[in-house]
């Protein structure tokens, strides 16, 4: 089998999968569970479907936390084998909160019905909001934010699909809503963002990670990176570097003609926009190629399809392009893909984005629950990683170009001897 057989079977393997499991566990046969951590509560079962099902998770023990320090001073990281069970009980403590608030919300078994009712509910308002402006009964400040709002449910929602979370059985329906989904973002063709986001989940913080490339991830705080992360069309800035990472797996010809039909609009209509209110503002030369009569066309076009998507794709891509670490983490070992980022501050971000740099690294752990349900257990699932020893709120990622420690900020892909072997903590004191 092929490298680009077996990432594609993987990928399936992620979408079909309905138990949440690590897309890395496809690459390699899992280490027995270790005992550094005590279990809290016990998996229970039963034959009756009312009856809640707890799956267990594990207290941490002070010598699993003294090993999880000892690791970050001395910026080395733990081994599969020490994360493993860590792992387990995040996950375990994941679904176990999606179990409850399923037991204590019946209508959320509909889970087909949800999409579609999300899916209408989100394009209706985008149409009712784009109304209300035209007729002049809406401030274009008021009508920008209200459509970045539902364009970035509607993102959440592709995002489901690419998961194969609504309409399994119908798939010409999955079809149609990536679609006007794909109207209303004006960004890359849904079907290949499928291919490129699967992909993220095997190969998530390293240099094979298109995904997270495309938007700044890994690049230093400059001029490029903020292009990627507020100009869709900064996108083909970074393609011949991911094209020499990737010589075998990546295609600069789909990523060109999968990107351009929208971006290319999209980016001229931005350009003339901005162009016009240059001239406004006193650069009268560019009136001889503006005529004054487009102005009203160009106007209404930015304020209902450009500005609420740069607004949107800004807030998102600097919160993935943060809650991601990339280039120096073990490849696999989900426990160092990212960070919770819950701080006040980002609210602002987290409003347009859906709550993204708080929620989306419990996606990493179970990849096929829908995103208002991780959403609504964000809190407990939250509490529990930080627990764990996963990251919160580590602002020191921006200089360090999001590597997890920062002697290894150069590197491009993980050194493994920075891991720990789990049989070698009998010959460290910690």
């Amino acid at each position: 089998m092929t490298t680009s057989t077996t990432v594609l079977t993987l990928m399936e393997d992620i979408s079909n999968d309905n138990t949440g499991s690590n897309a890395a566990a496809a690459l390699r046969k899992q280490p027995a569970v270790n005992d550094e951590l005590i279990m809290k509560n016990v998996t229970t079962t039963s034959n009756n479907s009312n009856k809640l099902i707890i799956k267990a998770t594990y207290e941490p023990t002070e010598e699993y936390l003294r090993k999880v320090k000892y690791a970050d001073e001395n910026q080395l990281f733990l081994s599969e084998k020490d994360t493993r069970l860590a792992v387990k009980s995040i996950r375990n403590t994941i679904k176990n909160e999606e179990a409850r608030l399923r037991k204590r919300h019946s209508f959320l078994q509909y889970q087909d019905l949800l999409g579609l009712t999300i899916f209408l509910t989100s394009l209706l308002t985008i149409v009712g909001v784009s109304a209300l402006y035209l007729k002049g009964n809406l401030h274009w400040a008021l009508a920008v934010p209200l459509l970045a709002l539902p364009i970035s449910v509607l993102h959440e929602l592709e995002h489901d699909l690419i998961h194969n979370l609504y309409f399994k059985t119908h798939q010409w329906v999955q079809h149609v809503m990536y679609f006007f989904i794909y109207l209303a973002k004006c960004h890359a063709l849904p079907w290949y963002r499928k291919y490129v986001h699967l992909r993220h989940h095997v190969t998530s913080g390293s240099k094979r990670d298109f995904e997270e490339r495309a938007i700044g991830g890994g690049l230093e705080a400059g001029f490029l990176r903020y292009l990627l992360t507020t100009s869709p069309w900064a996108v083909f800035l970074a393609i011949t570097d991911v094209k020499r990472d990737n010589p075998q797996d990546f295609s600069v010809f789909l990523a060109l003609l999968t990107n351009a039909p929208s971006m290319i609009g999209f980016t001229v209509l931005w350009f003339v926009f901005t162009a016009y209110l240059f001239m406004f503002g006193g650069f009268t030369f560019l009136s001889t190629y503006l005529p004054i009569a487009f102005w009203p066309l160009v106007r209404d076009l930015s304020v209902i399809i450009v500005l609420p998507n740069l607004v949107r794709q800004t807030c998102l891509n600097l919160m993935a392009s943060y809650c991601h670490y990339y280039g120096d983490v073990p490849e696999g070992d989900v426990f160092y893909q990212g960070q919770v980022i819950d701080h006040w501050s980002m609210i602002p971000f987290q409003l347009f984005s859906f709550n993204f740099g708080s929620s989306h690294i419990i996606h990493h752990f179970v990849p096929n629950q829908p995103f208002y349900i991780r959403e609504a257990i964000s809190r407990k699932a939250n509490a529990e990683m930080i627990k764990q020893g996963v990251r919160n709120n580590d602002w020191g990622i921006v200089a360090r170009a999001n590597r997890f420690h920062d002697k290894s900020k150069h590197l491009l892909e993980a050194d493994k001897t920075q891991v720990i072997p789990a049989d070698q903590w009998v010959n460290l004191k910690y």
